[in-house]
């Protein structure tokens, strides 16, 4: 066979190869990536040996005070929380306080100051608050009730700030840190029982409205949305009409979603402006979980903590994974929508 020919038959063959395994790539690449975005923002439900408390391996349990402003975006630490609160402070700015139980990310942040509310759910959780600073009524109340806290005022070893952010949006810790800092000033707490139970099993049959799509209008920029993903299990949050991403590009994502009604307000104390969230009381509780919403109660009475109850007053009980506790402002919008699931 004369060379040319043998030339262009190898090339040919050479070229029907390449697109052989081309196709076998992108074949496999459409197979397989589908797979892989499923699986980014969050891993599975855990496993009954995992832990699902934070503090329940007998260590102190801690409540990082992380803030929300468009300035501190994006966080860092908020994915890796199984328990977060989200509460509206001055002008319905949110800020997060989160907990930990498998994960204990190495950066946590930007954290910010607390309100005396924030150390009354800390109070309840049997939690140590970590924060830098205070509202005056913040401030009398660890005085008074000489509550452990991490402060980065008289505390300052487990906080750094980050050199790339302006001030005040960039001082970070870490779990290890706040780990060995509350060992070292010696600061006891003991994890108290959260306002919910876990169940691996399935749910008992209760009237129940579809809940794909919840939305909870704190106001512009911190407008949340949680969309319920069937084959995550999960609802995806979003914030300001975005995915609400992490400093890791992980997308936030909670199994369940509770959201107590409560009466919030601005006051001046002392000539500066603070923010208050009347926690003694009862009102409405939405229960959100499973591409379902359940209605509920909440309720908190002077020196007993905060309570939840669901459908014929029986107690909370979610599937295991990350919780999210959102206290909206009971004359702010909240909606809920069936659209078919993702």
């Amino acid at each position: 066979m004369p060379i040319r020919k043998r030339v262009i038959i190898i090339v040919v063959a050479a070229g029907l190869t390449v697109g052989l395994v081309a196709a076998a790539v992108a074949w496999r690449a459409r197979s397989e990536l589908p797979w892989l975005a499923l699986r980014a923002p969050v891993l599975t439900l855990p496993d009954p040996n995992q832990v699902l408390h934070p503090g329940a391996n007998g260590r102190p349990m801690l409540l990082v005070v992380i803030e929300n402003s468009p300035e501190a975006r994006p966080q860092s630490g908020v994915s890796d929380a199984c328990l977060v609160y989200a509460v509206p402070t001055e002008a319905r700015i949110t800020r997060f306080l989160t907990a930990y139980c498998a994960r204990t990310p190495g950066i946590i942040g930007p954290v910010r100051s607390a309100r005396r509310y924030m150390l009354e759910i800390a109070g309840d959780l049997g939690a140590i608050l970590v924060h830098v600073g205070y509202s005056p009524e913040a401030q009398a109340m660890i005085a008074r009730q000489r509550l452990p806290v991490i402060n980065e005022f008289s505390m300052p070893e487990p906080f750094w700030r980050d050199g790339q952010r302006s001030m005040p949006h960039n001082l970070y810790t870490g779990f290890d840190r706040l780990r060995q800092a509350a060992a070292r000033k010696g600061l006891v707490s003991e994890p108290k029982p959260l306002p919910f139970v876990f169940s691996y099993d399935a749910p008992e049959a209760v009237p129940a409205e579809p809940a794909s799509v919840v939305t909870l209008d704190y106001g512009p920029l911190y407008a949340a949305t949680y969309r319920y993903d069937t084959g995550l299990q999960r609802y995806l949050r979003e914030q300001d009409g975005r995915p609400h991403l992490d400093a890791n590009g992980r997308q936030v994502a909670a199994a369940s979603v509770l959201v107590p009604f409560v009466q919030w307000r601005d006051v001046w104390v002392n000539r500066r402006p603070s923010s208050q969230i009347d926690l003694i009381g009862e009102g409405r509780l939405a229960i959100i979980t499973e591409g379902r919403m359940f209605e509920g109660r909440w309720s908190r009475s002077e020196g007993r903590p905060l309570a939840f109850t669901g459908p014929g007053d029986r107690p909370v009980v979610l599937p295991p994974g990350p919780v999210w506790i959102e206290l909206l402002p009971a004359d702010r919008r909240f909606s809920v929508q069936s659209d078919a699931f993702r």
